[in-house]
C-alpha cells in the first residue's frame, strides 16, 4: 500500500515538473527555429510549439514568408513566456504543444503573440473546440 502511494506521489510531482517546464520564460538560446507564422521549435526536434487560436499561411501560400518573419522577429528579439490552454487540450493531432505565447513590451506589459499576429494581419482566428479563444475573440467583436 505504501509503495502505491509513493508511486502516485512521484507521478504527481513528475507531472507538475513537466507542466512547469513549459510555463516559464524563454530566451532566444532555447529557440531552435521558427517553422512558420504559428509554429516554432524549442530545445530539440521533440518540442514543437503551435500557437493556440491562430492560423497563418502554409509554406506554399501567399503571406507565408511575411508571417514567418514576423514571428521570428518577435521571438528572436524578446524573452517569451508560454502558457497552456485552460481547456486541457495540450497537444494537437501532430503532437505539437498548443500554447499561448507572451512577450513583454518596454513598459512591462504582457503582449499575447497569438493575438498580435491576427491584429497585424499575418494570420486568422482559428477555434478548435474545446478551446474558446476568448483571449483573442474580443478583437473580432470590435
Amino acid at each position: 500500500m505504501i509503495s502505491i502511494f509513493a508511486f502516485l506521489v512521484i507521478l504527481v510531482f513528475a507531472w507538475i515538473i513537466y507542466r512547469n517546464i513549459f510555463i516559464a520564460d524563454y530566451s532566444v538560446d532555447k529557440l531552435i527555429r521558427v517553422i512558420d507564422g504559428d509554429t516554432f521549435e524549442l530545445f530539440s526536434n521533440d518540442t514543437i510549439i503551435r500557437l493556440l487560436c491562430v492560423n497563418t499561411p502554409e509554406e506554399d501560400e501567399e503571406g507565408y514568408e511575411e508571417a514567418k518573419t514576423f514571428l521570428e522577429d518577435l521571438l528572436y528579439s524578446n524573452v517569451f513566456h508560454m502558457e497552456y490552454s485552460n481547456y486541457g487540450n495540450y497537444t494537437d493531432a501532430y503532437g505539437r504543444l498548443l500554447m499561448w505565447v507572451y512577450i513583454e513590451d518596454e513598459s512591462g506589459e504582457q503582449i499575447l503573440i497569438n493575438k498580435l499576429i491576427i491584429e497585424e494581419g499575418y494570420g486568422e482566428l482559428m477555434i478548435i473546440p474545446p478551446e474558446t479563444c476568448k483571449e483573442i475573440t474580443e478583437i473580432i467583436a470590435n
